[in-house]
């Protein structure tokens, strides 16, 4: 009996030593293009940048033909890219969806007037005009100057003639061309990894805008988001994003390598708060907002700088 105990205890004991030796699940970011270990992150930030494509630094990104635009528009066309309704991705959005998001709220048919043309009172005279039965020339005819005089209880009326042959309005359809989607909204994660006391910016999404200036609203409007991680792929897999090096055209780089060396320039607009609020609301103006801005970059480099002190 005493045998058989001693043999459960030692049973007991490598057991337990084999569960110690296991190694703890990694837990890691599946939206991150390079995945640090939750364990291994020493401080961590969520920050929404806004990167105007037509910035002279971020021009390379815009190149004629080549805008980072097109492409993201086209992959999603072709059905090899995903798109979402925010940059929180998770809910996706169906290439009809998208296409819809692209159309120019303006557009009317052929033929027919604006809201602020019906509002300035142009095609009041046609409908006018419309209900007027046409009758013969003569004593009862208006001539045009308002001289004619009135019809008589006599006269007879004229049948109003049929619109069988009149064709209907062609309804047009606009949409934003590449070039005037000129606003991707940034979200990234501004990671401190302990193990290697590194700051590393890990991007997580890219949101596609139309600016203000081209929607009728005067806001801007966002068309999509795309999971960076996907968009990175599709970078690596396309000779032609190219990061246009207007300096030395020898040293064009692909996009993904532009992205990965920071060779665009977006400010700060956002960071992770209670209430979700934008710096320029937190702050109350656009000023304070860039202010306030240019200190959370400062305080990013002194956090990194003061992991080497002593």
């Amino acid at each position: 009996m005493k045998l058989f105990g001693k043999f459960l205890m030692v049973l007991f004991v490598l057991g337990s030593l084999h569960l110690y030796g296991q190694e703890k699940p990694r837990v890691q970011n599946p939206n991150s293009i390079r995945p640090i270990d939750v364990e291994d992150v020493h401080y961590r930030a969520r920050l929404w940048r806004r990167m105007d494509l037509n910035e002279k630094i971020n021009q390379p990104f815009f190149s004629i033909n080549n805008e980072i635009s097109k492409y993201l528009v086209e992959w999603v066309k072709a059905g090899v890219l995903t798109p979402y309704k925010n940059d929180s991705l998770t809910v996706k959005l169906s290439a009809a969806n998208f296409v819809e998001n692209l159309k120019m709220e303006e557009t009317t048919g052929d033929g027919e007037l604006s809201e602020a043309e019906r509002a300035a009172g142009f095609g009041g005279e046609v409908a006018k005009d419309a209900k007027k039965p046409e009758t013969k020339g003569g004593a009862g005819s208006d001539d045009g100057w308002g001289a004619g005089a009135k019809a008589t209880a006599g006269t007879a009326e004229v049948a109003t003639k049929d619109n069988f042959d009149a064709k209907a309005p062609i309804s047009t359809v606009a949409y934003y061309f590449p070039k005037e989607l000129s606003i991707i909204e940034i979200k990234e994660d501004a990671v401190i990894d302990r193990k290697r006391s590194r700051l590393y910016f890990d991007i997580q999404a890219l949101t596609l805008i139309v600016p203000a200036s081209k929607t009728k609203a005067g806001f801007d409007k966002a068309v999509a988001s795309f999971r960076y991680k996907d968009v990175y792929k599709l970078f690596r897999s396309n000779p032609d994003c190219i990061w246009y090096n207007s300096e030395n055209e020898t040293q064009h780089k692909n996009m993904a390598d532009a992205f990965d060396l920071r060779m665009f320039q977006a400010r700060i607009i956002k960071k992770g708060n209670a209430e979700n609020k934008y710096l320029t609301d937190m702050f109350e103006g656009e000023k304070e907002g860039l202010l306030m801005s240019q200190m959370l970059e400062y305080k990013l480099l002194e956090l990194e700088h003061d992991m080497w002190e002593n």
